[in-house]
């Protein structure tokens, strides 16, 4: 596999993020089930970076660049099956999940957050109930990445767009946009 070479002004974290991005998508195509399982483990013990935020950037310019006149359900069925099928360690209901999630259809269960961590600060009011208790609707890092992982490649495919350019114009959009702080 080649190494691509990232925009220097990227800090090394968002480098990182990239370069995993690039393995996933590489071990998916091959496919190579222990290499997809270690490129989403990697990913997913990246400290400060939600990369599920990154992968639902990609996901939405994919979604856009593949169906620029709109989704209906059965382009949205389309593109859960296809990305099931690419991906059989999948759990398809996360697949489903991450879809609708990207289209802004699908919340996620709602569950309490526990402990002291950083979720538990969250300053986003759709984090918190009524009564002011947080409460977390966010699936599990490594599960949501591998799902996000094969409907990025289904839709790559259906565009024609090497991995690398859209990483390159997500990542950039972020920093523009100071959606996430890389640490």
């Amino acid at each position: 596999m080649t190494t691509t070479t990232w925009p220097l002004r990227w800090p090394a974290s968002a480098r990182d993020v990239a370069d995993g991005i690039v393995r996933l998508s590489a071990a998916l195509r091959e496919p190579d089930a222990d290499a997809v399982n270690g490129a989403v483990s990697e990913l997913a013990s990246q400290n400060g970076v939600r990369v599920e935020d990154v992968y639902a950037a990609i996901l939405r310019m994919l979604l856009e660049a593949a169906h620029p006149d709109g989704l209906d359900g059965d382009d949205v069925g389309a593109v859960v099956r296809e990305a099931a099928a690419k991906d059989t360690g999948s759990d398809p209901s996360d697949v489903v999940a991450v879809v609708l999630g990207t289209l802004g259809v699908h919340p996620e269960p709602e569950r309490r957050a526990s402990g002291s961590s950083a979720e538990d600060e969250s300053q986003d009011p759709d984090d918190r109930r009524d009564d002011g208790q947080v409460v977390v609707a966010r699936m599990a890092a490594a599960p949501a990445i591998r799902a996000s992982a094969a409907v990025t490649e289904v839709l790559l495919a259906r565009i024609g767009s090497p991995i690398e350019a859209v990483v390159t114009m997500v990542v950039d959009d972020i920093a523009a946009a100071e959606t996430i702080e890389w640490p």
